[in-house]
């Protein structure tokens, strides 16, 4: 018997989503609980150490805390074949792996997470379309790479969190 590769894939879809979902549920608790304040640096690395990695299991898409990259190269680029557009946050499907191991054509990434932070006192007002537009045609041509635009706004005295799952079928808001 085959195995059924959309049941497997539409599952590890929505285990990715369960565990980006809570462990930004429980990234926003600490934020409005400590009354946090940073960059889009800051942020990523706040939640990518403090967060994500605590979700790694032994029986989900997220293994190992080596999945995880920050501002790593996960696209090729127009300018030439060896450039690479770098991303917030990539998982990768493999512990280790990067755009060049495993040793085969580029490895893409499991999910891709695009971050843009609204802060106060700040006139600029990100918003997350250019990562949407981004991750969009990335992902139509990538399908097995999930993408996630994710905007954190910390203007109000209360920060909130929106996440747009980007995939090869459309945008999905995940709630938190």
């Amino acid at each position: 018997m085959k195995p059924n590769h959309d049941l497997s894939r539409r599952s590890t879809v929505k285990e990715l989503d369960r565990i980006i979902s809570r462990s930004l549920r429980l990234f926003l608790d600490y934020i409005n609980r400590k009354h946090w304040t940073g960059r889009e640096n800051e942020a990523v690395s706040l939640y990518a150490f403090g967060f994500l990695q605590k979700e790694c299991s032994a029986r989900g898409p997220l293994f190992d805390p080596t999945q995880i990259g920050i501002e790593v190269g996960a696209a090729n680029t127009k300018k030439s074949r060896k450039s690479q557009v770098r991303k917030d946050l990539v998982i990768w499907r493999t512990a280790g792996a990067n755009r060049w191991y495993p040793q085969k054509k580029r490895s893409e990434p499991l999910a891709i997470l695009e971050w843009k932070v609204r802060r106060p006192g700040i006139k600029r007002r990100p918003t997350s379309r250019t990562d949407i537009d981004w991750l969009s045609r990335h992902c139509r041509r990538h399908k097995e790479t999930l993408g996630y635009a994710i905007l954190l706004d910390l203007k109000e005295n209360i920060a909130k969190l929106s996440v747009i799952r980007v995939d090869a079928l459309g945008l999905h808001e995940i709630p938190i």
